[in-house]
């Protein structure tokens, strides 16, 4: 049951029903939401008889402007949303109660006001270990991938990662492997991955939770892969990046910001097979990790199956 709060959201902050709706950004959300509560006006009363954005006090013409069109297709929006249920993709909002709690709290006004997920949402829980890397990898660098997903494992904590090939499909799939659970965040369309049998038979078994920010029929877009970083950061107690560039591409760029906010303990692989931008992101501010162990003994990261179609 998607409750009225629920459909304001999905109206307001989602582009269903229609991929081109000029949805708000995290940002706009937060300041239309706020400034409706200042008035104590509950964000359901979008859907009124006379409801005009622009005579509301405070609210930026811009923001009224985009909430007057979105009105418009609210209806088409709410409506996908449902139809997204038969597939057992759930659409969750910033006022949910099964929303994310650590994503709300990390990223703060940044946090998306509506996510899609498919399987297990109780893996959500913002105590996994993040994965993460180049999608191009030495061979030792893989193996360092697979064992901090073991070593994840083996403490009792889900893998988190972007289900990219290299370092993300590798360690999700080294969980799988050594029979662990695996957070997926994903950059490209939801919809064609739950329709591999191997995703399919981990979400019944409820050892996968999928999370997408874009819509759930939406590609791989480079925006896209950057709201994806930071959902994983958000997700995860402690990220290791295994390998990244130096001071280029979308593991660097993810890493960088994520120190920069304060988004997660970020840490940095310095052992074997590390990338070539590994020390320099160090010295930025990630905290460096030599042994798996090490890294799942810091602070707020304690201590046989089907391989999935990852990458």
């Amino acid at each position: 049951m998607i409750t009225e709060d629920a459909k304001a959201v999905i109206t307001l902050a989602s582009r269903l029903g229609d991929s081109k709706r000029p949805s708000l950004s995290p940002t706009e959300w937060n300041r239309f939401s706020t400034t409706m509560a200042d008035l104590q006006v509950g964000i359901a009363e979008i859907f009124t008889d006379g409801f005009e954005p622009r005579r509301i006090p405070g609210m930026p013409d811009r923001i009224a402007a985009k909430v007057e069109t979105l009105l418009g297709t609210a209806a088409a929006a709410t409506v996908e949303a449902v139809d997204l249920e038969r597939y057992g993709i759930a659409t969750i909002t910033i006022v949910d109660d099964d929303y994310p709690g650590c994503m709300q709290k990390r990223l703060g006004n940044l946090a998306p006001p509506v996510v899609y997920t498919v399987g297990n949402i109780d893996l959500l829980t913002g105590d996994g270990i993040g994965v993460v890397g180049s999608r191009n990898v030495t061979e030792e660098g893989k193996a360092t991938a697979e064992r901090l997903a073991v070593e994840a494992v083996r403490k009792g904590r889900s893998v988190v990662s972007g289900g990219a090939r290299g370092v993300d499909s590798l360690a999700m799939n080294a969980a799988f492997m050594a029979g662990g659970t695996v957070v997926g965040v994903l950059a490209d369309s939801l919809q064609a991955r739950i329709r591999k049998p191997s995703i399919l038979q981990a979400i019944h078994d409820g050892t996968v939770c999928l999370l997408a920010r874009q819509i759930p029929s939406a590609g791989f877009t480079p925006h896209s892969a950057m709201a994806r970083n930071k959902l994983i950061y958000a997700l995860s107690a402690v990220t290791v990046v295994v390998a990244t560039d130096h001071e280029s591409g979308g593991t660097w760029a993810g890493a960088s910001e994520a120190i920069k906010k304060g988004n997660g303990d970020v840490a940095v692989w310095l052992g074997a097979g590390r990338g070539p931008g590994n020390e320099a992101l160090a010295s930025s501010g990630a905290r460096p990790v030599k042994r798996p162990q090490d890294l799942l003994s810091q602070p707020g990261a304690p201590e046989t199956t089907e391989q999935l179609a990852f990458g």
